[in-house]
């Protein structure tokens, strides 16, 4: 049976995510913290709630919500609550955080289109050797069975860019979400 390498750890997106928060220097864990949740993990305790509000507050990079009282807060917000000065973002930053929300959209993508691809191509050369046990002389299975073995190496080692791991024997080293940005930026500058 043919098997599609999973993906290891966060998606490109939420790896983004988490650089844009080093950048901008606010993270919600710390905010939620000072402002007063206790947090466990990425749940947090509302401060807003009466009674049993144990980890009820769930939390991204960006906003925070109790799904007891409905609370609501982003980072901007937090920040200013605490009386944290916030600076608005500047055009660089701005374009910075498009591009590489883009990037990570791009990265999200490319990895489903070559997952598809490898469990397609798999599939076929799978039907296609049940089909060679009962006919050996099958034109259009042989022709199956060659299409995965050609590109198989190829669409591994592109799994692996893609996931920043080296989980096949296709690539020496795994490729760093840096030089693939600076590669993806060099191709799609606007």
């Amino acid at each position: 049976m043919v098997r599609v390498t999973p993906r290891r750890g966060a998606s490109a997106s939420s790896r983004v995510a988490r650089s844009l928060e080093r950048c901008v220097g606010m993270s919600m864990r710390a905010l939620l913290q000072e402002s007063g949740h206790r947090v466990h993990g990425n749940r947090a305790d509302c401060r807003n709630c009466k009674g049993g509000s144990r980890s009820t507050v769930s939390f991204t990079n960006e906003v925070a919500y109790c799904h007891r009282c409905a609370w609501t807060a982003n980072t901007v917000m937090l920040s200013k609550g605490l009386g944290k000065t916030v600076e608005p973002e500047s055009v660089e930053k701005r374009a910075a955080r498009t591009k590489a929300v883009r990037f990570g959209q791009w990265v999200d993508s490319r990895h489903r289109e070559v997952s598809s691809r490898y469990r397609s191509l798999g599939r076929m050369a799978e039907i296609a050797k049940d089909v060679l046990i009962r006919f050996p002389e099958s034109g259009a299975a042989w022709a199956a069975l060659a299409r995965f073995y050609h590109k198989e190496a190829r669409l591994a080692a592109m799994l692996d860019v893609l996931s920043f791991a080296k989980a096949s024997q296709w690539l020496e080293t795994a490729a760093t979400p840096v030089a693939l940005f600076e590669k993806w930026g060099a191709s799609n500058a606007r």
